[in-house]
């Protein structure tokens, strides 16, 4: 019987030891968000936020038990995102940070580097991560956009674009992007190349100067919700039937919605469609909302819970991110460049007579 006991005792001893051990090797991490909550850009916050919490929700109970996440709302406003991130690290004392635009990434970028705090920034302006240690952008990379609505324009036989832009650093990259894969091929010309500011409301007079400038076929409005589709509107009003390219912005549902079909026919290059089982399950848990940057949320927090398995120091979450290649993720295939941004696969869409983006085939 007593050595029965001690059997028993030993085994008992032993499996504490595992799972001290586990726990040792798998260490907790806090990971800070900082997401457009509110605002105009408030939507794609919400959807990211999902694409966390479904993240959260399909690590084993292991991981799950280590890892937790503290979210801050900038509004999509540096000088918001400068504080949120500062509370982050000094009041809640995140060990990684997730952010969300160009904006707000730049922003974090100085600060996460100066306190050498991983981050991961869902934006395409390659000034977050360029030149940076600790920061890294993990969105389709903008030369690539580029290159697919270049391809577009050319089988299309679209010869002249006018081009207006939000005054934005994530914007401004992608326009700089598709003007440097121009630079270079005299078949497709820019006529009109017009940067406006992110509070105004009323295009007319932009657009009567830029109709002046001559005659265009492609009409390439980069703007954030709330002004994209009033732009469009208007633009159609004042007899501008040229066709609509663009990027990512064009997704957003409510700005398809308020612009009353003016959106129609639309052609934008984005980050290709997430893998079927997460479309799958996204849709099970928000049924009928967009998935559009919840992807690339959702692979954020499972690289930082595979990235600390074995420490949550900056230095090792940084080599494992570093070392990336032919990474199966919820976006697809992933690999890292030399200059910390994460290639992801890029698409055409074009928005139907129903309202619904279709992948450009």
């Amino acid at each position: 019987m007593v050595t029965t006991y001690r059997i028993l005792l030993i085994v008992a001893v032993i499996a504490s030891l595992i799972q001290f051990g586990q726990a040792q090797s798998s260490p907790p991490i806090k990971i800070g968000a900082i997401l457009p909550l509110s605002g105009s850009a408030s939507n794609f916050g919400a959807i990211a936020r999902r694409g966390i919490e479904l993240a959260l929700e399909d690590l084993s109970q292991e991981d799950r038990a280590r890892v937790s996440v503290v979210y801050e709302d900038d509004g999509l406003s540096n000088s918001r995102s400068a504080t949120a991130v500062r509370k982050l690290l000094t009041i809640d004392k995140v060990d990684a940070l997730l952010t969300w635009s160009s904006g707000t990434g730049i922003t974090v970028a100085s600060i996460a580097e100066a306190k050498k705090i991983p981050h991961l920034s869902i934006a395409s302006d390659p000034a977050v991560a360029q030149g940076r240690k600790f920061s890294f952008t993990y969105w389709p990379i903008a030369s690539d956009e580029a290159e697919a609505l270049v391809a577009f324009l050319k089988t299309s036989g679209l010869k002249k674009i006018a081009v207006l832009s939000q005054v934005h650093n994530g914007i401004f990259a992608i326009r700089d992007a598709l003007i440097n894969k121009l630079s270079d091929d005299k078949s497709i010309l820019i006529i009109a190349n017009e940067e406006v500011s992110g509070d105004v409301g009323d295009f007319r007079a932009i657009l009567e100067r830029v109709k002046a400038k001559g005659e265009f076929d492609a009409l390439m409005p980069i703007f954030f919700p709330g002004q994209l589709a009033v732009c469009i509107k208007q633009a159609r009003a004042l007899g501008i039937t040229a066709q609509l390219i663009g990027f990512e912005t064009f997704e957003d549902k409510d700005e398809i919605k308020a612009a009353a079909g003016a959106m129609t026919g639309a052609v934008y290059a984005t980050g290709g469609d997430p893998q079927r089982d997460f479309i799958k399950k996204y849709e099970d848990k928000y049924p009928g909302e967009s998935y559009y940057t919840g992807n690339q949320a959702y692979d954020v927090i499972r690289l930082y819970v595979d990235a600390s398995r074995q420490s949550k120091d900056s230095e090792a979450i940084i080599s494992y991110l570093k070392a990336i290649k032919d990474r199966q993720t919820s976006s697809g295939t992933i690999n890292i460049t030399e200059s910390n941004q994460f290639r992801l696969p890029t698409t055409l869409k074009r928005i139907g007579a129903d309202g619904m983006p279709q992948e450009l085939r």
